[in-house]
């Protein structure tokens, strides 16, 4: 069993509210030794004076490999809180399994559970199942293409917008490309885009697309940028239809 754990000192917060697609393809991707691997991540911003102001978040990460087999879970939560008032509070759970059948071909299922109060979203369940589709272009470059069908279950808050506590289950198409890789040593970028259409109305649509890169300092050390921006056409009443999403994080590796 392999165990670390990695705390991050966010130097700039998010600059609007968490996406609705949550890109999970760069930790459950990510190369790691035989066995159980388990990272704990974490920011926290405390200002007082002119602003009273607190954010904290988590992370988890457990991922596990053995043989064609890899199990991804992640667990994410976020609250924050300004003169008394809070303006963030969300949890995210996802669980995927991954087996490699032959070549360039894997299959994939996934779980996954949400909440965020600002985007007024009560309750979202998915339930996914497709082929992952795999190309190696060198020791340190990689590209990997994604398709699925995805049932999912929403429920809004019941608060005083005009769709207070609607309920829907929509099948959606589940697309991605994933591509990453180190261009020198010390120097890690990936992208990835995902795209959701529904089956019985592609004008329904969400999009992702997110960049990082992390800059290795010591071995211990870490500068991870990340740029976010996330689309939904139909998005609750009163939540824009377009985020972003930049931060820049110290990592650190124990």
């Amino acid at each position: 069993m392999r165990t670390s754990a990695i705390a991050c000192l966010a130097l700039l917060f998010p600059l609007a509210a968490e996406a609705r697609i949550v890109n999970v393809q760069s930790a459950a991707s990510r190369k790691a030794e035989e066995g159980l691997t388990i990272e704990v991540g974490g920011s926290l911003l405390w200002s007082t004076g002119n602003t009273d102001e607190a954010q904290v978040s988590a992370v988890l990460d457990v991922l596990y490999l053995t043989g064609p087999h890899r199990i991804f879970f992640t667990a994410r939560g976020r609250r924050g809180i300004e003169e008394g008032k809070t303006f963030a509070n969300n949890v995210f759970e996802h669980l995927r399994y991954r087996r490699a059948l032959s070549g360039l071909f894997s299959g994939e299922a996934f779980l996954q559970h949400e909440y965020d109060e600002f985007r007024r979203l009560q309750f979202r369940a998915l339930f996914g199942l497709g082929p992952r589709l795999e190309f190696v272009f060198s020791e340190n470059w990689e590209l990997a293409l994604g398709s699925a069908a995805m049932l999912e279950l929403e429920r809004l808050n019941n608060d005083d917008a005009i769709d207070a506590g609607r309920r829907e289950r929509n099948l959606r198409w589940s697309n991605y490309l994933a591509a990453g890789g180190e261009p020198t040593e010390g120097i890690a970028l990936l992208h990835t885009v995902y795209v959701q259409p529904r089956f019985d109305d592609f004008s329904d649509l969400r999009v992702l697309s997110e960049s990082a890169a992390v800059l290795d300092v010591k071995r211990w050390l870490a500068v991870k940028l990340a740029f976010t921006a996330a689309y939904d056409s139909r998005p609750p009443a009163d939540v824009e239809r377009l985020d972003t999403n930049f931060t820049t994080s110290l990592v650190f590796r124990l």
